[in-house]
């Protein structure tokens, strides 16, 4: 491995590990923001003085007891209360368990006070309709609980209502077989006199559960897009080492006019409103210890129509189709998300081939050393040739080290005359960087590789490949492997140098080839066991490769 290898190496690893630190330093702290609402005076009343949604009954409330209607589609299950007018109670995932193999549930306790209508009346008052609302004669038939949705019944309506005064609120919510995506129709009869300017709210109150403790803080964020921009609101505790408050506080984000959508996710879920219209929207937190609920609201005038909410995994092609844009946060870096759809596209055909994401992750190395293997010959050869013209390079430096012009100018002969490129040796570099950058991203962020077994003790590809405890430090296996194919990854690069250059750079480089191993297995010990597999056979490749070119040589 040559300088210009290692230099870049360590400048990935620094990036890798400071970036989310840097992210967060640079982040302002969430403050709660001026609305320019009309009912500027009464949100801004809300959002200081309640810590929750307080319990303020309608004019009229049903006074029905709860009723849980199921709806099971291969990709959930679930359980639509009566309760807000068709609140979700509970919501199965289907394909993504926990790690007692239990499915994965994204309602609890904190969050099922959700789907919430209210208005602020002519008083001033924030009404909440949370009673338990009538089943709608048009779809509820006495006796009957439950529904399985498939190709032959792709869809379901459930429809609630609520007597408010001498009118009414209805909520429509259409469930399909083949989608997260729940679509809502709220309508207010009768009571319109009733609302402040129009002043008609619907609420998801409580964010979701952390499904991976030990790594959601760092992605916990509410989203909210407009005009194809899309902010982050950090929420969570986030940050290197994280942190957390044991203090209640509740914070929020304005913004008035339309709005693509706004949302909340963890590290691999997300809960999205995507209305077709909307005057105003609003992302709050409440933090309390190491759970973070937020607030996803929308305000039209009067009525929601078509409104869409998505609750559900971040896979890549669900949130892609709801076309807002959402999908540009799932890769990561911005700037690397053309590499990093590439990458994650080529694994995902590959794992349409072969179902075993570690197999996939194995062949993928040895498809982008295959690709690269030209251009790293031709760094390796350059390498060798610099190596051997080191003596003659060391004369000309030290005979003109008091002419740089003329100490140039025989250096670039002496190069034409070996035909030698010195920049020969940057460009494999500049082209495995960014592909090497990509695959941690995916890693990191993508849901596909989470709960993933390979072999043996690798269990999960997300996680790392823990093969027991000391006590309360794991031992993971992948980082020693990685680290020692590394240390002979430099072993077999400085083979090939021979004695007689430069004394302080061999004793430099002799000395990284300790240092830098070391140092990438503690930066890598506690990342993905996917990440650390797909390394482990980068450099395996490149020790393999190394070999071939130096018995050509």
């Amino acid at each position: 491995m040559d300088q210009k290898t290692l230099i870049g190496f360590i400048l990935i690893g620094a990036i890798l590990l400071f970036w989310p630190t840097y992210l967060d330093f640079i982040s302002p702290e969430p403050q709660e923001t001026e609305s320019v609402s009309p009912v500027e005076g009464v949100v801004q009343k809300v959002l200081q003085d309640t810590p929750a949604i307080p319990a303020i009954n309608p004019p009229e409330s049903s006074g029905f007891l709860e009723n849980i209607y199921t709806i099971k589609t291969p990709l959930f299950t679930a359980g639509v209360s009566n309760k807000n007018g068709g609140s979700l109670n509970s919501f199965l995932v289907t394909k993504h368990l926990k790690e007692n193999e239990n499915f994965l549930d994204l309602i609890d306790e904190e969050n099922k006070n959700n789907l919430l209508v209210s208005y602020i009346n002519q008083s001033g008052e924030e009404v909440f309709l949370d009673g338990f609302w009538s089943e709608s004669k048009s779809w509820f038939v006495e006796g009957k609980n439950s529904v399985v949705l498939n190709e032959e019944n792709p869809t379901e309506t459930l429809s609630y209502v609520l007597r408010v005064g001498e009118g009414f609120v209805q909520k429509d919510l259409t469930f399909s077989y083949n989608s997260y995506k729940v679509i809502i129709n709220t309508s207010l009869r009768g009571i319109k006199s009733d609302v402040l300017d129009g002043n008609f709210r619907l609420d998801w109150v409580g964010g979701l559960p952390l499904t991976e403790p030990s790594q959601d803080g760092m992605f916990l964020e509410g989203l909210i897009g407009q005009g194809g921009d899309i902010e982050s609101f950090k929420v969570g505790s986030t940050g290197l080492f994280g942190s957390s408050s044991d203090t209640i506080e509740r914070s929020a984000k304005q913004y008035t006019g339309p709005a693509d959508f706004a949302g909340y996710r963890t590290k691999y879920f997300g809960v999205f409103f995507v209305p077709q219209k909307t005057d105003f929207v609003e992302v709050a937190k409440y933090s309390s210890g190491d759970r973070v609920a937020v607030d996803i609201i929308t305000n039209q005038n009067i009525n929601f129509e078509e409104t869409a909410l998505y609750l559900g995994p971040l896979e890549y092609d669900e949130i892609s189709n709801l076309g807002v844009g959402i999908e540009e946060k799932i890769l990561g870096w911005q700037w690397l998300s053309s590499v990093s759809w590439l990458v994650y596209s080529i694994m995902i055909f590959m794992y349409g081939l072969i179902p075993n994401y570690g197999i996939v992750v194995v062949l993928f190395a040895i498809l982008i050393k295959t690709v690269t293997y030209p251009l790293m010959a031709k760094q390796l050869r350059s390498s060798k040739k610099m190596q051997e013209i080191n003596p003659l390079l060391n004369n000309i430096k030290n005979k003109y080290k008091n002419n740089p012009t003329v100490q140039q100018q025989k250096i670039a002969a002496l190069f034409q005359e070996h035909k030698i490129n010195p920049l020969a040796g940057c460009l494999p570099m500049l082209i495995q960087m960014p592909v090497l950058m990509s695959v941690f991203m995916v890693f990191r962020n993508t849901i596909e590789f989470r709960g993933e077994s390979f072999v043996f003790w690798i269990s999960d590809l997300s996680a790392a490949d823990t093969l027991f405890f000391v006590g309360e430090i794991p031992f993971n296996v992948l980082p020693f492997l990685m680290s020692a194919s590394m240390y002979y990854t430099m072993q077999a690069g400085m083979a090939n140098q021979p004695s007689g250059g430069d004394p302080a750079q061999e004793a430099t480089q002799k000395m990284m080839k300790y240092i830098f191993p070391g140092m990438m297995f503690f930066l890598f010990y506690s990342f993905p066991s996917g990440l650390n597999l797909y390394y482990l056979c980068f450099n395996v490749m490149q020790i393999a490769q190394q070999k071939i070119i130096n018995k050509e040589a």
